[in-house]
């Protein structure tokens, strides 16, 4: 053997070895993947039957998406050492998240076997049987890993996420509040919180969980998307949770809220197209739409949805909630031609199906502004109104000013309408009052003959026979409503005296004053709802006079030929009489002419109150 000559330092393989682990280690750490791949391939060229270096050169491939790589380099490591747990454990892991739960489970089975008291394994292990499904065994595991290491935080938060997305989400409670004692600035942990008392229906409880989470991650777009939906739910606001304790007067801030964290949570977002993302988008339409609605959405914060909306449509042509919020601030500004033809195009591709079960689709699919259609209008006649039989037992007197009209069916008029007379004639002399009953009973005959007898000059009625069977469900409904047009047509011409419109569930408190009544000075009188929600919810049918004058006459003319078009067609849907005399008045307005016009608030008209529509 020779010597070593003078000055030189031997050092062995195995100090090398563990030199360069040391120093690839290091870089790993660091986060210089390619410098610590370097560094295991080295101590492979070295020795190929270095087990460690294979093992973290595959959990380093494993980190940087190479997952083939990753199984095939531990399983290597394996088959040179079975017995080192941290590889099973760290094999398993990449099964799992290549989807694999049941080899995974095994795989961390086997690391606890050979190493009982590791809590990560104990925690992972958990994590797979999670996915499986097998709740109880995976608890077992996170309680494992607890024992092992009562600081194991991630092991509490664990089990407080499988038990709050199960049946009894309250469960979580205990783990969740070892998580945050633990963590107590944990965004997931406040998540978690949310999403248990979202699921327990304590949605109070839930917008403080998400609230928490939201501000430990201002930037994440799922903790603002979720604290949006729990306040959506707490506000009562949605129809699917109602709250008795949350009266519609307190909806304005909590939906203004909602609206602006969906914003939020798509801005931070950047544009993606995640499922996540589409999610909210969707979510965030639907609850402008709702918003609107309520009248309760703003000018300034439709019109930054409304701009979603339109990258929206460039991808997704048939999104119907997006057109509406398009649609909806178009109308706001003038701009009801080309909502409406928006809208039209949008509903091209829908089925029948579709569209009646989208109530702003049937609502907006009955708004045609188009000077093109309401020019057709001054030729048109229904075939609607020729496909009944109408009569009238009892007709209006000669003389006596303006009648109240109302239309209603059998069920409605034995639900308010001698509660509706009682009010309307119970000042004398009156207002005189006209009774149109659709498709009446023999008992509804001869209570309203009763009643005329005992109210001579003052009450008259007609009755109308007619099929609606083959129009689409809900017609019924919408022409009870509609047909009280063609019959203030009727009696405009037959008695000469203007005609006034309104809802059976309305209450008078007053005569209307002598100018309404005798038709002196004005063509229309109209309620209004002025909370923009919609071209059909803002000229209310509740309370429409016509004047017998030309204008009156040609308006009321033209809003019966326009609810006629629909329904020979079998669009008609509820709305459609309010639809109806907005988009003629809207053209008027558009071509210059100006009908001499009485405009009244929503719910404040001096003669009338709306009690049942006031409960809403």
């Amino acid at each position: 053997m020779s010597q070593a000559q003078p000055g030189v330092v031997m050092v062995s393989l195995s100090e090398a070895l563990s030199e360069a682990y040391a120093i690839a280690i290091d870089h790993h750490r660091a986060g210089r993947m390619g410098e610590a791949a370097g560094g295991y391939r080295a101590i492979l060229d070295a020795d190929p039957r270095q087990a460690d270096a294979l093992h973290l050169l595959g959990v380093l491939a494993g980190q940087t998406g190479r997952t083939e790589d990753a199984l095939s380099l531990i399983a290597q490591a394996i088959a040179l050492d079975p017995e080192a747990a941290d590889y099973h454990d760290n094999l398993g892991s990449l099964r799992r998240s290549g989807g694999d739960a049941v080899r995974a489970a095994a795989q961390h089975a086997r690391a606890l076997a050979l190493e009982p008291a590791r809590a990560k394994a104990a925690f992972n292990r958990g994590l797979a049987l999670g996915d499986l499904g097998r709740m109880e065994e995976a608890l077992g595991c996170f309680r494992a890993a607890l024992r092992v290491d009562p600081g194991y935080g991630a092991a509490a938060l664990a089990a407080g996420l499988l038990l709050a997305g199960g049946p009894e989400p309250l469960a979580a409670e205990r783990w969740l509040a070892h998580a945050l004692a633990l963590a107590p600035d944990s965004a997931d942990g406040w998540a978690a919180v949310g999403r248990a008392r979202l699921a327990a229906g304590e949605a109070d409880g839930a917008v403080t969980g998400y609230g928490r989470a939201a501000r430990l991650r201002p930037d994440d777009g799922a903790a603002l998307s979720n604290l949006a939906m729990a306040v959506l739910q707490a506000s009562g606001a949605l129809p699917e949770f109602p709250r008795a304790d949350r009266p519609e007067a307190s909806w304005a801030e909590p939906l203004a809220r909602a609206l602006d964290l969906f914003l939020a949570a798509l801005e931070r977002g950047a544009g993606e197209v995640t499922e996540a993302a589409l999610f909210r988008t969707a979510v965030l339409f639907r609850t402008a739409v709702l918003t609107i609605h309520r009248g309760m959405l703003d000018d300034a914060r439709l019109e930054r949805i409304a701009e979603r909306a339109r990258n929206r449509l460039r991808r997704a042509p048939g999104d119907g909630a997006a057109a509406a919020c398009i649609a909806h601030g178009l109308y706001r500004r003038g701009r009801l031609v080309t909502a409406s033809r928006l809208a039209r195009r949008c509903l091209r591709g829908w089925s029948e199906e579709a569209i009646h079960a989208d109530p702003q689709a049937t609502k907006w699919r009955q708004v045609d502004a188009r000077p093109v259609f309401l020019d057709a209008l001054a030729g048109y006649r229904p075939r609607i109104v020729e496909a009944g039989e109408r009569s009238m037992p009892v007709s209006p007197a000669a003389g006596g000013g303006a009648i109240l009209l109302v239309s209603v069916d059998s069920g409605y008029w034995r639900r308010f309408g001698g509660w509706f007379l009682s009010h309307a004639l119970k000042d004398a002399p009156g207002d005189r009052v006209h009774v149109h009953i659709v498709n009446p009973s023999a008992e509804d005959r001869a209570d309203l003959d009763r009643r005329c007898a005992a109210q001579p000059g003052r009450l008259s009625w007609s009755l109308e026979r007619i099929d609606l069977s083959a129009h689409a469900p809900g017609a019924e409904t919408t022409y009870y409503a509609c047909a009280r047009v063609f019959v203030a047509l009727d009696l405009l011409e037959r008695t000469g005296t203007p005609v006034f419109i309104t809802d059976i569930d309305a209450r008078g408190t007053a005569p209307l004053p002598p100018d309404l009544r005798d038709g002196a000075g004005w063509d229309l009188t109209i309620m209004r709802d002025r909370r923009a929600r919609g071209p059909f919810d803002e000229i209310l049918g509740g309370f429409l006079g016509v004047a017998l004058t030309a204008a009156g006459r040609e308006f009321l003319g033209l809003v019966g030929a326009y609810i006629g078009w629909f329904f020979d067609r079998g669009e008609a849907a509820w709305t459609l009489d309010q639809a109806a005399p907005y988009a003629v008045l809207h053209d008027w307005t558009r071509r210059g002419r100006a009908p001499r016009l009485r405009e009244h608030e929503f719910l404040r008209l001096p003669w009338f109150d709306f009690p049942v529509k006031g409960e809403g």
